[in-house]
C-alpha cells in the first residue's frame, strides 16, 4: 500500500471520530455515507480487494469500547479508562460531556454499519452484521457490569435505524428490539438513560406500530 494513503486514511478517520463526538446528531448519516464510501473505493483497498476501515475502527475501539463488549465501572479510575471516558488536561470530562460523546459515537457507528450496498458494484467495508454483534456484545454484559454508558450508547443505535435495522434481519431483529428495549433495560436499576431507552421503546412501538 501507498503510505502517503495510509496516512492520509488515518487523519481521515481521526477526523470522522472528531465530528462523531463534536458534532450534530443530523450529520452522522452523511458522515456515515461518506466513511463507507471513502474505504469502499477499490483505488483504496489493499491488495485490490481489502477495506482499510480498520484504521477507522480501531479509533472506535480506543474512544467507544463498549461497542465491542468492553465494559467497567464508571465510579472507577480503571473502568473509566475501559469504556473510553475521555480526559481532557488530565481531567476526565464531565458525566454530560461523556454522555455525548458516547451517543454521537454511537450514532455514528450506526450511519456506518448499516449501509445497504445492494445497488453498489464496491464491498461493503463494514457490513450489518457489525452492528448485529455489537447489539449482541451490549444487551448480553452480565447485569452486573451494566453501566449508564451501555444505555446511552445502545439508545443511539437504535434512534433512527429501527427501520433499516429490520429491512436487514426482519423478524429477528424485533427478536433483538425486545431483548434490547425491554428485556436488558429491566435487569437495570432506574436511572436516566436506562428510563431513556424505555421511552424510545414506547415511541418505536408508536411509530411502527409493533409490539414489544
Amino acid at each position: 500500500m501507498s503510505g502517503p494513503l495510509v496516512y492520509l486514511l488515518n487523519i481521515l478517520s481521526k477526523s470522522i471520530i472528531s465530528q462523531f463526538v463534536n458534532g450534530r446528531a443530523d450529520m452522522a448519516e452523511p458522515i456515515g455515507v461518506m466513511a463507507v464510501t471513502i474505504f469502499a473505493t477499490k483505488n483504496f483497498l489493499a491488495n485490490g480487494n481489502v477495506s482499510l476501515i480498520d484504521i477507522l475502527m480501531a479509533k472506535y475501539h480506543t474512544c467507544c469500547p463498549v461497542l465491542w463488549g468492553v465494559y467497567g465501572s464508571e465510579k472507577t479510575e480503571q473502568g473509566r479508562s475501559r469504556i473510553g471516558w475521555w480526559k481532557q488536561d488530565g481531567e476526565w470530562v464531565s458525566e454530560q460531556r461523556h454522555n455525548e460523546r458516547m451517543s454521537g459515537l454511537g450514532l455514528g457507528y450506526a450511519a456506518i454499519s448499516l449501509r445497504d450496498f445492494s445497488k453498489s458494484q464496491n464491498q461493503n467495508p463494514y457490513p450489518p452484521s457489525n452492528y448485529w454483534k455489537t447489539m449482541s456484545y451490549i444487551v448480553n454484559t452480565s447485569p452486573g457490569q451494566v453501566q449508564p454508558t451501555h444505555f446511552h450508547v445502545l439508545k443511539a443505535l437504535l434512534d433512527g435505524y429501527v427501520p433499516k435495522f429490520v429491512g436487514f434481519y426482519g423478524q429477528a431483529a424485533l427478536a433483538v428490539l425486545r431483548k434490547a428495549l425491554v428485556d436488558f433495560p429491566a435487569q437495570a436499576p432506574s436511572e436516566p438513560a436506562r428510563d431513556a431507552v424505555l421511552t424510545l421503546r414506547e415511541q418505536i412501538q408508536k411509530e411502527f406500530r409493533i409490539a414489544l
